[in-house]
């Protein structure tokens, strides 16, 4: 955790997920993004999502985050 908090504390950064997902809402299927951008909590340890999409660019670009910041989840096969 230490390492996580050195990298990524107070710092925004972006999980991708791997794949887009879909969701159906009152009869009507949307795609979520596969893209979390995570922004550091004000006054306290942590993070909150304040956006998902698709767009990888479009992401990094809005919220300047370099490649370094871009992490994959991997999950247990």
């Amino acid at each position: 955790m230490d390492e996580w908090a050195r990298l990524m504390g107070g710092k925004t950064f972006i999980t991708d997920l791997g794949a887009d997902r879909t969701v159906t809402v009152e009869d009507v299927e949307q795609v979520l993004g596969r893209y979390a951008v995570w922004s550091p909590l004000k006054g306290q340890d942590g993070h909150t999502i304040v956006e998902v999409g698709s767009d990888l660019t479009a992401l990094m670009g809005r919220y300047n985050i370099p490649s370094e910041r871009v992490c994959a989840v991997q999950t247990a096969g």
